[in-house]
């Protein structure tokens, strides 16, 4: 059974995300915020243009720019059609 507050943060909006070398990509991000042991743990889905994500899904590091201005730096796990599932690769900033 979970105590209250082990639920995820849920997030949702637009962002741009950018990897470098590679054109940012306006997406419409949502982003799970979990509390680990370890440290908060970040993780979630992007929607964008295919021919956009797919260079960035083909880099190691990329960051993503939410409309606040707080930044994650990402790494994209899946591309499936405008879809990019993706796991935070640092720190999880406050929101």
């Amino acid at each position: 059974m979970s105590e209250p507050g082990d639920d995820p943060n849920i997030h949702s909006g637009r962002g741009l995300v950018q990897a470098e070398g590679c054109e940012p990509v306006r997406v419409r991000y949502r982003l799970v915020i979990e509390k680990r042991p370890e440290g908060a743990f970040a993780h979630g889905t992007l929607t964008g243009r295919h021919t956009g994500l797919w260079p960035i899904w083909l880099e190691p590091d990329a960051q993503l720019r939410l409309k606040s201005g707080r930044t994650f730096a990402i790494s994209l796990t899946d591309l499936v059609g405008d879809v990019a599932e993706f796991e935070a690769t640092g720190p999880v900033p406050e929101l």
